[in-house]
């Protein structure tokens, strides 16, 4: 990960019990070591079972190529949509251009 970023997350205080023991007992040096190494560790473990972790753009922003199916431009985006709507219109015996 290139940078930390901050998150907050509401726990059960029985989770926040188990976590507080697991520093208590030195495993960790502090609550939120303890946190970080488990959220880590899970997921870790998902991207080894092939989940893909979403893309980094930066507030949240999607980019074209996240919104179309096959990751494409957005002048291909614009291209196809325009051919399959002058198509619809031509295969609906109406003129492409709506005169």
């Amino acid at each position: 990960m290139d940078s930390d970023q901050k998150v907050i997350v509401r726990l059960s205080s029985e989770t926040v019990g188990v976590l507080r023991a697991l520093v208590d007992n030195g495993e960790f040096r502090s609550l939120s070591d303890a946190v970080r190494s488990v959220l880590d560790g899970y997921a870790s473990e998902r991207l080894a079972q092939g989940v893909k972790p979403a893309p980094e753009h930066g507030d949240d922003a999607l980019s074209i190529e996240d919104l179309t199916i096959d990751g494409s431009t957005l002048d291909s985006a614009v291209r196809s949509a325009a051919r399959d709507y002058v198509r619809q219109r031509t295969n609906a015996g109406e003129h492409p251009w709506g005169m």
